[in-house]
């Protein structure tokens, strides 16, 4: 397919950088990381506080991303958020996650919201609002080659069983919501 566009989304710590960066390789592909983006556009409307971070300006990054006429991965926690072609949510149960996060962050809000983002699901939630191929990946037990393999899979069309709604971390791990 010609000017593909594949998102891979999900909560920080999941693994998004490393499969973008892997996949864009193998299936030749350009590795569109959007905060390096925001960076190269100054496409920012601010900065949150609360979260240490500041605002991207998603309606300067949409352009720029409409204008690619290639095959592109983008990578972020927000790529879900652009009209795309495909869109693979990685998600990871919260207990390791939880883990991760605690040792990438200091912030013991945005490790909460973070959490609670994952276990309710809310990326894919908000990738279906815009996109119409969403796919769900466990990384939980997941080696990076198994994951890269599953994703070409679903490009291909070989494999359908990651369609979302089998990822349900909420009766589990009810007990961390606020």
């Amino acid at each position: 397919m010609k000017n593909m566009k594949i998102a891979i989304t999900g909560i920080s710590t999941v693994g998004k950088t490393i499969i973008s960066k892997r996949l864009s390789k193998e299936l030749d592909f350009k590795h569109i990381e959007i905060n390096e983006l925001a960076k190269k556009l100054k496409a920012y409307d601010g900065y949150d506080r609360k979260r240490q971070c500041k605002i991207l300006d998603m309606e300067k990054l949409e352009k720029e991303i409409n204008k690619i006429k290639y095959n592109i991965i983008l990578d972020s926690h927000v790529s879900h958020l652009f009209k795309v072609n495909l869109v693979i949510v990685l998600r990871c149960d919260p207990q390791k996650l939880k883990r991760k996060l605690d040792r990438k962050y200091s912030n013991k809000f945005k490790i909460q919201e973070n959490l609670e983002a994952e276990i309710l699901g809310v990326i894919t939630s908000e990738a279906l609002e815009k996109n119409k191929n969403v796919y769900e990946i466990d990384t939980t037990k997941k080696t990076i080659k198994q994951i890269i393999d599953d994703i070409k899979k679903i490009i291909s069309g070989k494999i359908r069983n990651y369609k979302i709604g089998k990822i349900d971390w909420l009766e589990k791990y009810e007990k961390w919501m606020i």
